[in-house]
């Protein structure tokens, strides 16, 4: 049994990140969770749609109609309900859909096909993948969003330059309101004029203007791979960051020198930017040198996404001298980091922790997803845990609390200091152990 999201949670953040609606065709339950989990991610309210009182595919709420399959549905055949419902939500609101099938109703094999042409929707309807219930949510995500894309690609061509795309950058991202903002300023000082982040509530008429762009950057891989290939038929070059997502200030440089070369910039503003970051936190860190100092040698287990998970360990070996201990893949199939993952563990002489459980007795750092966090610290407390990765035990997002850019940097810097349940006297290094 799945407990984290799945491929079917994927295509509904692709929808609604891309601005279309992710309509629901199966039971209420399966909306209900979806929803649940949509809502946190969002972050902020926009109001409700007025359509979605005059409908009851949308029970009063803007987000996820749904068809609301019961039990006459599934045996006798649900495409009347599927044309019913399509046709309502269209004509109460605006907004392509995505339609998006559970498992139970996927495996119905019903004719949606003739169901959308039923219903006059043709147009403005896209089928989701099948099978979403069986791939990881960034297969499901990656599968959809190269679906909207080619539904809506423009002509790859000169447009305003130099101009960027960032590809698979979602709202499952911590913060990736404050994450977007983070990217947007370094890419602004090095003179990209224009950065489209597609999927992070981007609207469905940002997708033709971003096959304008110089390049697309597949931000996570994961998530990306296939619809980076949609931009790269249309002439739009695709770049993967060398050293993961940017992550950490090695990673960050690396992902600016990334961009530097396809787009032939110099780098030099922004990177500048990050050496006057990076050297106030070491400033900070070494304020309090001993509770940093107190981590040299001790293990780390990080959980998540190998684009993620990869610049991670590497921030935390060479700022804290920690070894990793566990390292989990979450979310996703292969992935074009776990070749550079599998020589990292190598390198610290760790390649057992590749899947291990974390040891309890050794593990001074842990991150994860949010409540697996939150529940690994009410466990042991005097363990710094940080949530990475969704869903997030977080009920809001009033701060930075994204992973990438400066701003992540100091917020993982900020976790694991200040998340470390360890009283020490705090009583000042001698000049010359410092």
């Amino acid at each position: 049994m799945k407990v984290q999201p799945d491929g079917l949670i994927g295509a509904v953040l692709a929808a609604e990140g891309c601005g279309l609606r992710a309509m629901i065709n199966g039971p209420g339950g399966c909306r209900s969770r979806a929803l649940n989990l949509w809502r946190e991610l969002s972050e902020e309210y926009l109001g409700e749609d007025p359509g979605s009182c005059r409908t009851e595919f949308l029970s009063r709420q803007s987000a996820l109609p749904c068809t609301y399959l019961n039990g006459d549905d599934m045996v006798l055949g649900s495409g009347r309900k599927i044309s019913e419902g399509l046709r309502s939500v269209l004509a109460a609101s605006l907004g392509d859909i995505m339609l998006i099938d559970t498992l139970a109703s996927g495996l119905q094999a019903a004719d949606e096909d003739k169901s959308i042409r039923d219903a006059g929707a043709e147009g403005r309807v896209i089928s989701a993948p099948s099978e979403l219930s069986s791939m990881s949510a960034a297969e499901g995500y990656d599968a959809s969003a190269a679906l909207i894309a080619e539904r809506y690609a423009g002509e790859g061509g000169e447009g305003r330059r130099p101009s960027l795309t960032v590809l698979g950058y979602t709202m499952a991202d911590s913060s990736w309101h404050f994450g977007m903002q983070n990217i947007r300023e370094l890419l602004s000082a090095m003179g990209v004029g224009e950065v489209h982040f597609i999927g992070c509530r981007s609207s469905v008429s940002d997708i033709p203007a971003s096959f304008q762009s110089s390049a697309v950057i597949e931000l996570h891989p994961e998530n990306s791979e296939k619809t980076a290939e949609v931009y790269r038929k249309k002439g739009v070059p695709a770049i993967v960051p060398k050293a993961g997502s940017p992550v950490g200030f090695d990673a960050v440089r690396s992902f600016l020198e990334d961009v530097s070369d396809a787009l032939d910039l110099s780098p030099d503003p922004a990177l500048e930017m990050v050496r006057r970051e990076e050297e106030r936190c070491l400033r900070v860190l070494r304020n309090c040198d001993k509770d940093a100092r107190a981590f040299r040698g001790q293990c780390c287990a990080v959980s998540g996404m190998p684009s993620d998970t990869l610049p991670v360990m590497r921030f935390l070996r060479d700022w804290f001298g920690l070894v990793p201990g566990s390292v989990r893949k979450q979310y996703c199939g292969p992935s074009v980091y776990d070749g550079e993952i599998s020589a990292f563990l190598r390198e610290c002489g760790a390649e057992d922790a590749a899947g291990a459980e974390p040891d309890p007795f050794s593990t001074a750092v842990f991150m994860s997803d949010g409540y697996e966090a939150t529940e690994y610290k009410r466990e042991h407390p005097r363990c710094s845990c940080m949530g990475i990765s969704a869903p997030y035990a977080r009920k809001a997002e009033f701060r930075d609390s994204s992973l990438v850019g400066l701003g992540g940097c100091r917020y993982i810097l900020d976790g694991i200091i200040n998340g470390r349940g360890e009283f020490s006297c705090g009583q000042p290094t001698m000049a010359d152990f410092r």
